[in-house]
């Protein structure tokens, strides 16, 4: 199979996906590409940065899950005395 058959599939999988088909180099420079990837880059790794780490999550959980727990014991009795 040489590259034109492979061009022509991958058309043929567009069309049939009622995909538009690109039928030029494009108008977006590499480097305004470049940089509208950076700017994006850079908002998605604010994001990341911002929310807590895996270990404060499963931290928080344990913290709720014994407190879950807690709820559910039953409560001790003040008023038994002690064996000695």
């Amino acid at each position: 199979m040489y590259m034109a058959d492979w061009i022509s599939k991958l058309d043929d999988f567009l069309r049939l996906s009622e995909r538009k088909i690109l039928q030029h180099a494009g108008k977006i420079s590499h480097g305004d590409a470049v940089a509208k990837a950076e700017l994006e880059y850079d908002r998605f790794s604010a994001r990341r940065a911002a929310m807590p780490s895996l270990a404060v999550t499963h931290f928080e959980d344990a913290v709720r899950e014994v407190k879950r727990l807690e709820k559910k014991r039953p409560p001790k009795c003040k008023g038994r005395s002690k064996k000695s």
